[in-house]
């Protein structure tokens, strides 16, 4: 009795599977100008894992701001549990998934804390109410008898006195995840998914296809 071969989704047209570049960034931009272009609605839209000094793992979504060839920038509250702990172990992960065209992207290695200047610049394009109620809020603190309704007027005050320009708080800081590991998934309805991993040593990247 015959049957049909297993043979993956014919929409797999990534050339970097079979002829990887030198560097998995110029993957990465490809592949999310392409989720653009796909309608991904939210391309750089992250899960960021870190790890407390008990070894417990915590997993959220941040909106990774930039990808350059020294990695993925972001920014939060030094205040925040994601701050105290890539404060006291900076090993995080990254991880996209996008739904509309079944691919991952997976980041992982060491976040580095950038410069005032770097910090001020992030924060700068954020919009000015974005601004002020990253201000005028204790990330993720208990509201202690206040309730939203207080930050939100807080955060008008805010932009009363500074308009647009509302300063970086101090305890607000930007972040690069700097990978030393890099895979890229392309997944399929019959479980013959695509994975490519990148791995920096000292010499530079090397490039490996993965079995599904």
């Amino acid at each position: 009795m015959a049957s049909s071969p297993l043979s993956g989704d014919p929409s797999f047209a990534f050339p970097e599977f079979t002829d990887p570049p030198a560097s998995p960034f110029e993957v990465a931009r490809a592949w999310i100008d392409g989720a653009r272009e796909s309608a991904v609605s939210e391309p750089m839209s992250m899960t960021l894992a870190t790890a407390g000094t008990d070894g417990r793992v915590s997993a959220r979504t941040v909106d990774v701001k930039r990808l350059d060839d020294a990695g993925l920038v972001f920014g939060t509250s030094t205040r925040s549990p994601k701050g105290r702990q890539l404060r006291d172990d900076p090993f995080a992960a990254l991880q996209a998934y996008w739904r509309e065209t079944m691919q991952q992207l997976r980041f992982e290695g060491r976040a580095v804390a950038l410069s005032d200047a770097e910090s001020d610049a992030l924060f700068a394009d954020r919009s000015p109410g974005s601004r002020a109620a990253t201000a005028v809020a204790d990330q993720s603190a208990p509201y202690g008898g206040r309730d939203l309704d207080d930050l939100i007027d807080d955060a008008n005050a805010l932009l009363d006195e500074h308009g647009d320009d509302v300063p970086r708080p101090g305890s607000w800081r930007a972040w690069r995840l700097e990978p030393d590991r890099v895979e890229f998934w392309h997944g399929s309805r019959d479980r013959m998914h695509r994975r490519l991993e990148y791995r920096r040593t000292a010499a530079g990247w090397t490039a490996e296809r993965l079995q599904p």
